[in-house]
């Protein structure tokens, strides 16, 4: 067998949340034209099915499902999904996630657990419905077991710690820990489960906040940080950096890579 034919996902189906924008778009197409079937999961419908027209138009396969990751009810119906539209699940890519940031003396509990909710228990149970599915699957294959994969996204904040973030990077320190679990938990049924930590990638979180935003950072330390990667020779990631690697740790190159984090921030963070 050649090692092009590991890198193939033709027959593959995978889950991607947050897949309406950004990275999580990038990732569903990228494992889309390596011949993977998409279901785009999205709290928001109309950029979930902008997704599924992208994927169409290159060829591939998916459907759309709007739903709050938050919510256990709609992670359901997201693993409901792939087995009644594919018929398996090899592939589930956590990258659902935000950010609202504050100074720890300032953070309301409100502001705390919000993010809590959407990056830590959303993972969970992204990976408690992924992981239940997959053993099923697994059970029905007997001795031959296909190596199945839960990806999951940390940040380097989540290692490093980041000003303004002490709720973002709790959560994603956090994910760091289930994703190992999960990892040793998995091991049985060829459940390969790992972590990617993005550093500065170009995207809506990152994108200089005006007064009423939701999100972005602050012109002044987004300003800092710029000036101290250009010092550098870091240029800012794109979302298929992360797609990429996420695409690395979906098929079968990495079925001996398990419980792993890998940082991903071009040198911002070593």
């Amino acid at each position: 067998m050649s090692i092009l034919d590991d890198v193939k996902l033709d027959g593959k189906v995978a889950i991607v949340t947050g897949a309406g924008r950004g990275i999580g778009q990038e990732t569903a197409l990228a494992l889309a034209e390596g011949g993977a079937r998409i279901v785009v999961g999205d709290i928001d419908m109309d950029p979930a099915n902008e997704t599924v027209e992208k994927i169409k138009a290159i060829g591939g396969q998916a459907v759309a499902v709007a739903g709050n990751v938050t919510a256990k009810a709609d992670v359901d119906a997201l693993i409901k999904a792939a087995l009644d539209n594919f018929g398996s699940l090899e592939i589930m890519a956590n990258v659902a996630g935000i950010t609202r940031d504050g100074m720890i003396h300032k953070m309301s509990e409100e502001q705390w657990q919000f993010i809590i909710d959407v990056n830590l228990k959303g993972t969970y149970l992204c990976c408690q419905g992924a992981v239940g599915a997959m053993r099923d699957l697994a059970k029905a294959e007997g001795d031959k077991k296909k190596a199945r994969k839960i990806i999951n996204f940390s940040s380097v904040a989540g290692l490093y710690g980041n000003k303004g973030q002490a709720n973002y990077s709790a959560a994603k320190a956090g994910i760091v820990g289930l994703t190992k679990t999960v990892a040793i938990e998995g091991l049985i049924f060829n459940i390969q489960c790992n972590a990617v930590a993005p550093g500065w990638i170009d995207t809506r979180l990152t994108a200089a906040k005006k007064e009423g935003d939701k999100f972005g950072i602050p012109d002044k330390d987004r300003q800092q940080t710029l000036m101290y990667m250009n010092f550098m020779g870091i240029r800012a990631g794109v979302p298929q950096d992360i797609s990429r690697v996420v695409y690395f740790l979906s098929c079968d190159l990495s079925n001996y890579f398990t419980g792993m984090c890998l940082n991903v921030s071009g040198g911002l963070k070593t």
